[in-house]
């Protein structure tokens, strides 16, 4: 049955299917994100620059602390889908035969600005609590190091580092998959129809449970993505981010179907 909003409008939550997909769909949306990163290269890069010229920011901010740099890539992993707004705004304008510009990322945020600013908090506080963990764990098993060391010698000759090593992968992967699970399809939602942000993080957590085996794929694909941008000093951001932002537009416009 539709449900009807205190406007008298029947809520776009009941209209919202999720989908089943085959086993090929994630390589189906990376190879469509390819696409449309080629089509609207120019403003894709332009856009994708902007991260990259933070990341660079903040990584020589914090270069003599490895850890910190790390979990910075990790967190940005936490972050990207609000990043890439952008890039879904440009991809459903090729979608329809327009021609994608730079500003359309604004314009997205513009569409639907209380649930995607919403949706950017919880992100947020998913960020902190990996801040967080990452502290916590570097505290736990180096609390002997003291600040005049040269941590990054100091941390990989450490008796304590893989065990160290084991822990911090292992609250970084509870919490990125965890984000992952309401991010999945959250933001391009927010951002093509008018959906509140708790709608959006249901619809991307049954998207998930209704198609385990691609969707881990596609967080494979997404996180290969990132890294390839990271290990190039974050410079590849500006290709691999775009890539990853088209794909998951397309990854939304295969999994979730309107009744």
């Amino acid at each position: 049955m539709a449900t009807i909003s205190s406007t008298g409008h029947i809520s776009e939550a009941s209209r919202l299917t999720v989908r089943k997909v085959d086993s090929e769909a994630s390589m189906r949306w990376l190879n469509a994100g390819v696409k449309d990163f080629k089509s609207a290269m120019g403003a894709s890069m332009t856009y994708g620059m902007i991260y990259v010229v933070l990341g660079l920011v903040l990584a020589w901010m914090s270069w003599e602390n490895p850890i910190f740099v790390t979990s910075l890539a990790a967190g940005f992993l936490i972050i990207g889908p609000i990043v890439a707004v952008g890039f879904y705004c440009m991809s459903r304008t090729l979608e329809k035969g327009g021609k994608p510009h730079f500003t359309q990322g604004l314009d997205g945020l513009r569409f639907n600005a209380v649930s995607l600013v919403s949706f950017a908090l919880v992100l947020g506080v998913l960020m902190g609590i990996w801040a967080l963990l990452s502290s916590v764990t570097v505290a736990l098993f180096f609390n002997n190091i003291t600040v005049t060391d040269n941590l990054q010698d100091t941390l990989l000759a450490h008796k304590q580092f893989v065990p160290f090593l084991m822990a911090w992968a292992l609250g970084g992967g509870l919490v990125a998959a965890v984000a992952f699970s309401i991010s999945a399809v959250s933001v391009p939602l927010i951002t093509d129809r008018k959906v509140d942000f708790v709608t959006a993080m249901i619809t991307s957590v049954k998207t998930v449970i209704a198609n385990p085996g691609v969707m881990l794929s596609w967080a494979l694909i997404l996180a290969t993505l990132m890294f390839l941008g990271f290990i190039f000093f974050f410079v590849g951001l500006a290709i691999t981010l775009p890539i990853a932002g088209h794909a998951s537009w397309h990854a939304y416009r295969d999994l979730i179907a309107e009744e």
